[in-house]
């Protein structure tokens, strides 16, 4: 369906809802620069986050020439393509402002919205987003109706189509073309970083890990093998599998995106894992006192860590640590716990960490759940 507007002139408007399984992909672009010992510089390469758009959407019978003729002839216009997965009821319309929510959903100023009722579908231009609603650039009237934020896009390559006598099967990969902007969030600091403790979501019964470690390898084939490291320490990485199941989980998603730039922005982050094992009593203030477990003679370099106490995470320094009679270590933490030791449920290694892609796609599944799964890569302890 061709439509002429102000901002873009004409654009083919997407009438066909997109099926389960559409895809949104946000982009980054970050440098890397490593030295020998493995310590990062990163350098972002864009400002803007590139979206591309994925969807599946069929025609039976009666609507296959209209899906043919707008593909074919549309292929390299300009698309306006609503954002299904973020449709609010917005009832009747009769004038130049929209009242509808606007903190959760992409809507910019100087963008295009649709409104549609049934098979009747009207484009809007956005002149300016308002806390309680939309003021558009013209009056438009329309009863019962359902409001899209549009994004402008054109199509990336082909148009797949699967075609039978009574139907037709279109996949369709869109560029977008007016870049969303986002406000990126700002979370809880630790020593001039990020701080999360976001839950990691288990596929199945657990979680895979890996501890990785740059290595080199002597081998003349003729006598004794050596090997060594470059790298201070090691690197723990696993997978951050986010389940999405409302619009206002998906916003916050996408602003935790947008603060990591992809590849360059460290977050600290817990391992999760019970890293130390508590043998105090009484009030825990800075003095702690845990099991042995090797950790003096092997991860003694780890000087953070997060406790878990009624609940809930804290994020702490060891500043001292030493062996003490009983095959335990004294360590000391700032900031205080200030904690009995009883309710002290895990304490956990806290690591620098890093998304490992610039590029995390989600995917819709239907009923509101979005599905989105990135590698994160520890980077510092």
């Amino acid at each position: 369906m061709l439509f002429s507007t102000e901002l873009f002139g004409d654009v083919v408007l997407l009438t066909s809802p997109a099926l389960v399984g559409a895809t949104e992909k946000i982009g980054f672009k970050t440098d890397i620069f490593e030295s020998k010992n493995g310590f990062e510089i990163r350098t972002p390469l864009r400002d803007k986050a590139r979206q591309t758009l994925g969807f599946s959407s069929v025609a039976i019978r009666k609507e296959i020439a209209q899906h043919f003729n707008v593909q074919y002839g549309g292929i390299r216009k300009n698309w306006a393509v609503p954002l299904y997965q973020e449709s609010q009821y917005v009832g009747s319309v009769d004038s130049d402002f929209i009242e509808c929510r606007t903190d959760i959903y992409s809507f910019y100023a100087n963008s295009l919205a649709v409104l549609r009722n049934g098979s009747e579908f009207k484009i809007i231009e956005i002149a300016s987003v308002e806390s309680n609603g939309l003021k558009l650039a013209a009056p438009i009237a329309m009863a019962n109706a359902k409001l899209y934020p549009v994004r402008l896009c054109f199509i990336n390559g082909d148009i797949a189509r699967q075609i039978s006598g009574v139907h037709a099967h279109a996949s369709i990969t869109f560029n977008v073309i007016d870049e969303i902007e986002l406000k990126e969030s700002t979370p809880a600091q630790f020593l001039g970083d990020d701080l999360y403790f976001f839950c990691l979501t288990y596929s199945g019964g657990s979680m895979e890990a890996t501890i990785s470690q740059q290595q080199d390898i002597i081998d003349n084939q003729v006598s004794v093998v050596f090997q060594d490291t470059n790298w201070n320490f090691a690197r723990y990485s696993k997978q951050y599998r986010a389940v999405i199941k409302n619009q206002a989980e998906l916003y916050d998603y996408r602003r935790f995106l947008f603060r990591r730039q992809g590849r360059f922005r460290p977050f600290w982050l817990p391992t999760y894992e019970s890293n130390m094992r508590c043998k105090s009593t009484g009030l825990v203030s800075s003095v702690l006192l845990v099991e042995h477990d090797q950790h003096k003679q092997l991860a003694d370099l780890r000087k953070h860590i997060a406790i878990k106490s009624n609940g809930n995470w804290t994020a702490h320094t060891i500043t001292a640590s030493a062996p003490v009679a009983g095959n335990s270590i004294q360590v000391t933490i700032s900031p205080a716990l200030n904690k009995n030791a009883s309710t002290i449920e895990r304490i956990s290694y806290l690591g620098l960490h890093r998304l490992d892609a610039d590029n995390v796609e989600l995917n819709y599944q239907g009923a509101n759940i979005v599905e989105a799964n990135v590698m994160i890569i520890e980077i510092g302890v």
